[in-house]
């Protein structure tokens, strides 16, 4: 029997995207690809394989964070969502992947360094040189639990931190310090609140990695795909979580009114675009509008910040705003902002990428 390689796979047409099985990470992604036109149909939760509506050379497998960075970087996945932190932790030297979007815009977190609240004369990481120093003085060994051993020692060797020994955990990391398992713990966190909840404060210059979901993918099978050009699956895909995701924190805002006697409407058109340029909104277009067949108005749309709209409605009103209707807009396509694509394009053409 003969075994089907990374490279057989690919060459068939079909593009394995790995999704993690359960938790946030899954579900932010099958909400992002659904609003980007990629319904992922999968029959249950404990189905492991699954299709994607409308574009048959996508096939989903579901599996473990952890996994899903290993079977990129072997090749028998050619696209991933993962957290940047496993993917850092497993593949920060690797030549043979790429972070092809380092932040979906879900799943925040950072990987921290937290010591007990009772060391008052421990403020910032550069307090642990000597501290690490004057325990190995002392011989006493210095212990650090972790579930990411590679990222630390390579942030606690840039900053000249040598003499101490990992603990490496996987699970509940709060406990270590009390329970004297370790002395201080290097572990995610988002809010901060469960560290403060178990009595342990995040250092000074202590965050070691700004973590959310990302995707990932195998270079090499990248590299097969960018060369279908424009018009291709990969392309296709990269341009629709684009636009999707360049919809985050906007509203479409329509901003109609009437023409009021000795004030021609394209004056009040062009002052209410002006305030709302002035209160960060984008892409502002004007003209007229007919509300009968004999009454003229006006009609200014822009992308206004979703915070903004509130604080603008009686200054809208005031200037002579009849209706103002704001939309969260489905997709983005906007000419200046970056392509991921092209950009992922340009990246797979330099030397240190082939």
């Amino acid at each position: 029997m003969t075994m089907n390689s990374p490279a057989s796979e690919s060459d068939s047409g079909t593009i394995r995207l790995a999704v993690p099985s359960k938790g946030h990470l899954y579900e932010g992604i099958i909400d992002l690809l659904k609003s980007a036109g990629y319904k992922v149909r999968r029959a249950s939760d404990r189905q492991y394989e699954a299709t994607i509506v409308g574009h048959p050379r996508f096939h989903v497998v579901f599996m473990r964070p952890t996994d899903i960075v290993i079977q990129v970087l072997e090749g028998r996945c050619h696209l991933g969502v993962t957290g940047m932190d496993v993917y850092a932790e497993h593949a920060f030297e690797s030549t043979s992947s790429i972070a092809v979007v380092p932040d979906l815009g879900y799943g925040g977190c950072r990987l921290t360094v937290a010591v007990p609240e009772s060391w008052i004369d421990v403020t910032h990481m550069m307090d642990l040189v000597d501290l690490t120093t004057e325990s190995r003085a002392a011989g006493r060994t210095f212990r650090v639990s972790t579930k990411y051993p590679s990222l630390v020692r390579q942030h606690f060797r840039s900053l000249g931190i040598y003499y101490y020994q990992l603990i490496q955990s996987d699970g509940a990391l709060e406990l270590h310090p009390s329970l004297g398992i370790a002395d201080i713990i290097v572990d995610l966190t988002s809010s901060g609140t469960t560290l403060k909840d178990n009595r342990l404060r995040e250092l000074e210059g202590g965050t070691i990695l700004d973590s959310a979901a990302c995707l990932i993918g195998h270079a090499a099978s990248l590299a097969r795909l960018v060369r279908e050009g424009d018009d291709g699956p990969l392309a296709h895909l990269l341009d629709a979580m684009d636009g999707v995701r360049g919809t985050e924190g906007w509203l479409h805002l329509e901003v109609v009114g009437s023409a009021v006697e000795d004030i021609p409407a394209a004056r009040t058109a062009a002052v209410v675009a002006e305030y709302l340029r002035e209160q960060g909104g984008t892409h502002i277009a004007r003209g007229d509008v007919w509300h009968n067949i004999e009454t003229a108005g006006w009609r200014v749309t822009a992308l206004l910040p979703v915070r903004k709209l509130t604080p603008c409605r009686r200054e809208l009103l005031r200037l002579g705003a009849g209706r103002v209707v704001g939309l969260k807009p489905h997709v983005v396509f906007d000419r200046d902002a970056p392509s991921t694509f092209d950009e992922l394009r340009r990246r797979l053409e330099t030397p240190e990428a082939k």
